[in-house]
């Protein structure tokens, strides 16, 4: 098994806001437990661009949930809702510290770590899950808000400004489910339903499953500046082909979501495309 994560700053950002991390395994404290083994996770971040000191804010809650995640005990699926929201106020109550305020912590908490052989997932705000099993087919659940307002963990500690997003009908997220049979086939839509929980969590059977990846919302944000003879015009680069891109892993060893963003950064420069938003990915490979 392995765990790795790379963010990137975006084209339209002075500050990168996103933030990840990946840990190889989690202490043996968790594996004392009967029927469980310890293994590895990554964490996730997106930090809200119109809000102060984000770029901070999304390290505290993605270092919170690590000291969470990595704690006495099992984290089970049953469980992960008030994970993320205790990472949430505990990140809030770091950045109360510091002297920041509330809305630093305006940032979205993606989460993915193994309880024994049961892959648990979690996605508090917006984002991208990836499921790669080993026959070759590909899941991707995208988690979005028609508001353009993410509903952040946080606000899970701020009732007034919760209040005032139910008030505005801005709690509605949408979870649109694609699917392709390989990597290289074209994802298509096999199911779309709403929710308004805070926090939405996915469990698999690990071992069916050779990686699982994780996307903050800046994998939506790739588009090819082309010349007209009226200046330039931008076209979006469709999500499904970003993420082929980035999930196609030469090997699996090592910082293998480095390697494989770089290189894809590389082949995008070289090809006249950008991303305006910040990119994090994490990814888990579940093999040997």
């Amino acid at each position: 098994m392995n765990a790795d994560s790379a963010f990137q700053i975006g084209a339209s950002h002075a500050v990168c806001q996103d933030y990840s991390l990946a840990g190889a395994g989690l202490p043996a404290m968790h594996s004392e437990t009967p029927g469980w083994q310890a293994g590895p996770y990554v964490i996730l971040s997106d930090g809200c661009s119109s809000s102060p000191d984000t770029d901070i804010g999304a390290r505290r809650l993605v270092k919170a949930a690590e000291h969470i995640l990595r704690g006495p005990g099992r984290a089970q699926a049953s469980d992960l809702a008030e994970i993320h929201k205790e990472a949430a106020r505990l990140a809030l109550a770091w950045a109360g510290l510091m002297g920041l305020p509330p809305q630093a912590v305006d940032a979205t908490l993606l989460t993915a770590h193994l309880d024994g052989e049961e892959l648990v997932i979690g996605c508090s705000g917006d984002g991208t899950i990836c499921l790669q099993a080993w026959s070759g087919a590909v899941d991707a659940y995208s988690i979005s808000y028609p508001s353009g307002y993410p509903l952040y963990p946080s606000y899970a500690h701020q009732p007034r400004r919760l209040l005032a997003m139910e008030d505005e009908g801005r709690l509605r997220k949408e979870i649109k489910h694609l699917r392709s049979a390989s990597v290289e086939d074209r994802l298509r839509m096999r199911g779309a339903h709403c929710g308004d929980s805070l926090t939405e969590v996915l469990t698999a059977s690990a071992p069916d499953y050779k990686n699982v990846s994780l996307f903050s919302d800046g994998i939506h944000s790739f588009f090819h500046a082309r010349q007209t003879e009226d200046g330039f015009r931008s076209e979006a680069v469709p999500f499904g082909e970003v993420l082929r891109q980035l999930i196609s892993f030469k090997s699996t060893r090592g910082a293998f979501v480095g390697r494989r963003m770089k290189r894809f950064l590389k082949d995008c420069r070289a090809k006249g495309l950008q991303h305006t938003d910040d990119l994090s990915v994490g990814a888990l490979h579940l093999g040997g």
